[in-house]
């Protein structure tokens, strides 16, 4: 209670403080040679001590700039054009003289100018080069040993979240470029935390357009939110790097290095890490997508898109182990390798290579009641877990430039991994009444070897004629995994009364094999029909196989081997999924609306077989219309509002089709269904957003509604000893509607900003418990404000709130409906002194019923050796 009236009584003296008048600055920015208003100048307003960052605009196109709220102080005020040389004026902001009018600022026509003495302008801090917001980074100061995450923080428009992701004029970043070059893939936080600050010249946001709009020269409304790092000239030439390192108590270590050589188009980087601290390794965002890696591989064109859901088990098996952040003590180190260049005068070479090392250790504990329609019952683990996982990893990208209408891409990729997993757990079950139903442990093991390679080839043309182009890409895939584990159990179950009725023993091995191999051609052309209007044909076909086969051999007492094959628990699972699609998009794309309405048809075929002992197929035709439509409206440059709408299928994996019994867990029998069918999803989105870049003021909304056909969900029966079976089927009436706002602006007597954001959703959903169906529908709504504050460059204060309200409602057993009701309080301070860095981090975790948690960081380094940078 204490910490929510402190940040309330914070939060008022904000909004009182802000209330109070501050300065306002105007002028007219004036060609005296030309006699007429120059529109588009850059205006920023510099402390004049310091030179840092106050605020900053833009003329319009008129001449005329305006800045508000500016607190009391002395400031100069810097105009820069590209086409003129810059200009300063000088002034002041008293409790006397709230208002100053500069007048016509003269601009000096760098053409028309003749001076016998070269004039080098100073660089704005901040710049608008048509539809690029770039900031020099000279203009803000930061540690000597900062990371580029480090300046990106100190740039307005720019916000890092505490996890490393990065928003720019409030949309994710999803790829950050090095000189325009990819570093280390399309993983931002990759650049962001290795790369030095003061490495960096300038820095560039901006929306990069799809690769077909590139290709056409027609607007498709698709945009990815990018930051381009220009380096400065000096670090193109030279090498540089990083290193740091730590210890603690209780033998914990962790450090990291990066080191850089560039020289030209050259760029050559390598990374390291290593630590038993829970800290985060790679991210290795391409090893992490496999999955959708493979969707994209099968996907269809038009309007829809088709992805094929494997599992985690399935994912393993093809060599595949997610690295994020894990509970437990987690050991980690690994490599990278990064090197692009341009060779001659008609290859652009991008390749890396990773190595990771991953080894996460957990003891967990469970206590958790079940609750069937007509009874409940309680089940208490506890487990003990050991992996380890060993990932290489490849990647190559050749762009060929045949000639100035022909390009050639080339992406082979290959991934090679080693994993082990141990698990010992010891289980009960207790009945409504307390009463002992089972009681067990089990010991599994697995180990797994397994690579993959993929292929994309795309070749594109572009014709005289704007707008026309043809391109034809080929993707091919082939996966391989071989692993072998174990499984020894003995569980025990009991009547009523608690009297033992049996005890069943598990003693197994297993091996299993799995491959997958696949291809998806495409072919694209496009016609402008008008002016302002392009035409899209489009044709592809994909072929998938996937083979799945384990052997489960129980153990036999005579001849004390593992050599009597158990045929209820060894399958060899083939299945096939192919199609044939094509589509028409139809763009319109004028300068203040888009649009493009499209449709494909798509010929879906998927066939299972099951090969071992008794040979069984299933076959399935899915024939499938999908629209598609976009309509996008700009009132101006940042301001727009967009509404899509697609339809697309989701086929059924392979462990959720094959009629075979997994075991793996005694106490939870699973078992696929190869009658079901594929997920149909009609999605509807808007997005407004509308961003002023020279006032640093952000609003987005966005809203996303998706309903779903033949819902794939899982179908459980427990029976009298508490053993639960589970299979997929399909269901119906499922639906999600979720909308999301976000405004920020600044508190510029605080030099900081604000932030106010919220979701609100509702959710309809369907189970089965024990056989019968259970309706549940979710509200939910979670406002949330944020304040970063910066009273001087050397000190950074972060505070924010957050609220979150869940209702959700169940049609059995609604005596089980509950009210969720969390918040969340933190801070943060940096504070730079002389030789010194201090950082805080606390943050209160609450939620009703009263329960809090509590979480303090903080860290001291000190710079020892101040012309190495060397710290502590």
């Amino acid at each position: 209670m204490r910490v929510r009236l402190l940040f309330s009584f914070f939060l008022l003296n904000i909004l009182a403080a802000n209330s109070q008048q501050n300065g306002t600055v105007k002028g007219l920015a004036y060609d005296t040679i030309g006699r007429q208003p120059v529109g588009g100048v850059t205006v920023s307003l510099l402390d004049r001590t310091d030179s840092s960052l106050v605020s900053f605009t833009m003329t319009d196109e008129s001449g005329i700039f305006t800045l508000k709220s500016i607190p009391n102080g002395d400031y100069r005020m810097m105009l820069s054009h590209v086409n003129y040389h810059n200009s300063n004026k000088y002034f002041s902001i008293t409790d006397g003289k709230k208002s100053i009018d500069l007048g016509q600022v003269a601009m000096s026509d760098k053409a028309k100018v003749l001076e016998e003495v070269v004039v080098r302008n100073e660089a704005p801090p901040v710049t608008l080069i048509n539809d690029t917001v770039q900031y020099n980074a000279g203009s803000f100061k930061v540690q000597p040993n900062a990371s580029v995450e480090d300046l990106l923080k100190k740039l307005p428009g720019v916000k890092v979240e505490k996890d490393g992701t990065i928003k720019a004029q409030g949309e994710k970043v999803n790829r950050v470029l090095v000189d325009g070059k990819e570093f280390f893939g399309n993983d931002p936080k990759l650049a962001t935390k290795n790369l030095p600050a003061d490495a960096v010249d300038k820095v560039q946001v901006y929306d990069k357009q799809s690769d077909q709009a590139q290709l056409t020269g027609f607007e498709d409304g698709n945009y990815e939110k990018t930051i381009n790092l220009k380096l400065k000239k000096d670090k193109k030439k030279g090498m540089f790097g990083k290193v740091n390192a730590g210890v603690g108590t209780n033998e914990r270590l962790e450090g990291k290095f990066n080191l850089n050589s560039f020289k030209g188009a050259r760029q050559l980087s390598a990374i390291g890490m290593g630590n038993n601290t829970n800290a985060e390794g790679f991210s290795f965002m391409d090893i992490l997508n496999f999955t959708g890696e493979l969707a994209r591989m099968q996907r269809g064109g038009g309007g829809g898109n088709i992805s094929i859901n494997i599992s985690g088990d399935e994912a393993s098996a093809m060599g595949m182990n997610p690295m994020g952040r894990n509970a437990g003590i987690n050991t980690a180190w690994g490599s990278g390798l990064n090197y692009n260049n341009i060779i001659g005068t008609k290859l652009d070479f991008q390749g890396n290579y990773f190595y990771n090392h991953f080894n996460p250790k957990t003891e967990s504990h469970i206590n958790r009641q079940n609750f069937l329609a007509d009874s409940s019952y309680y089940y208490n683990q506890d487990a003990v877990t050991d992996n380890m996982s060993n990932n290489h990893r490849w990647n190559t990208n050749l762009l060929f430039q045949l000639d100035s209408f022909n390009t050639l891409r080339i992406q082979p990729s290959f991934n090679y991994q080693q994993s082990r997993n141990r698990s010992n757990t010891q289980y009960q079950t207790l009945s409504g009444d307390q009463v002992l139903t089972n009681d067990g442990f089990s010991n599994n093991t697995s180990s797994t070897t397994g690579y993959n390679f993929r292929n994309d080839m795309i070749w594109r043309k572009k014709f005289r004629k704007k707008g026309r182009t043809f391109s034809l890409s080929m993707q091919t895939s082939f996966n391989k995994s071989d692993g072998d584990g174990s499984l020894s159990s003995i569980t025990g179950f009991y009547n009523p009364n608690g009297s033992l009725i049996r005890r069943d023993t598990l003693n197994q091995e297993n091996t299993t094999k799995g491959t997958l191999k696949g291809y998806n051609g495409r072919a694209v052309y496009t016609e402008p029909l008008w002016k302002k209007s392009l035409l899209e044909f489009s044709v592809g076909r994909s072929d998938t196989k996937s083979v799945s086969e384990k052997n489960t051999w129980d153990f036999n007492k005579g001849s004390g081997k593992f050599d009597q094959l158990n045929d209820k628990l060894s399958n060899d699972f083939e299945n096939t999924y192919s199609y044939t699609n094509g589509g028409i998009p139809h763009p319109y794309p004028e300068k203040e609306v888009q649009l493009c309405p499209g449709m494909s048809w798509q010929q879906a075929q998927l066939e299972g077989r099951l090969l071992l002992v008794k040979e069984f197929t299933d076959q399935q035709d899915f024939p499938q219309f999908l629209p598609n439509a976009r309509v996008q409206y700009n009132f101006t440059k940042f301001k727009t509002l967009s509404v899509n709408y697609t339809a697309s299928t989701n086929q059924p994996n392979i462990s959720q089709l094959q009629p075979v019994p997994d075991n793996s867990n005694p106490l939870n029998i699973r078992e696929g269904n190869p009658d079901l069918k594929q997920e149909y999803n009609q999605t509807v989105m808007g997005h407004l957003s509308m961003i002023s870049p020279y006032k640093n003021k952000n609003l987005f909304l966005f809203f996303n509604a998706q309903f779903t056909r033949n819902k794939i969900v899982n179908y459980d029966s427990v029976n009298q000893f508490g053993v639960r079976k589970t299979r997929p089927v399909n269901v119906n009436g499922v639906y999600s509607i979720n909308s999301e706002f976000n405004y920020s602006m600044p508190v510029k007597f605080l030099k900081g900003t604000v932030e106010f954001g919220g979701n609100l959703g509702y959710n309809s959903g369907k189970q089965f418990i024990n056989t019968v169906e259970n309706l549940i529908k979710t509200l939910s709504l979670g406002p949330v404000i944020r304040f970063d504050i910066n009273p001087s460059k050397k000190l950074n204060l972060g505070l924010n709130a957050s609220l979150n309200f869940n209702r959700t409602k169940y049609s059995l057993q609604s005596a089980l409906n509950t009210d969720y009701l969390s918040h969340e309080f933190g801070t943060s301070l940096d504070w730079e002194m002389p030789k010194v860095f201090l950082c805080h981090r606390i943050q209160l975790y609450c939620q009703q019923p009263a329960c809090c948690r509590f979480q303090y960081q903080s860290a001291f380094v000190e710079c020892f050796i101040e012309q190495t940078n060397a710290e502590v």
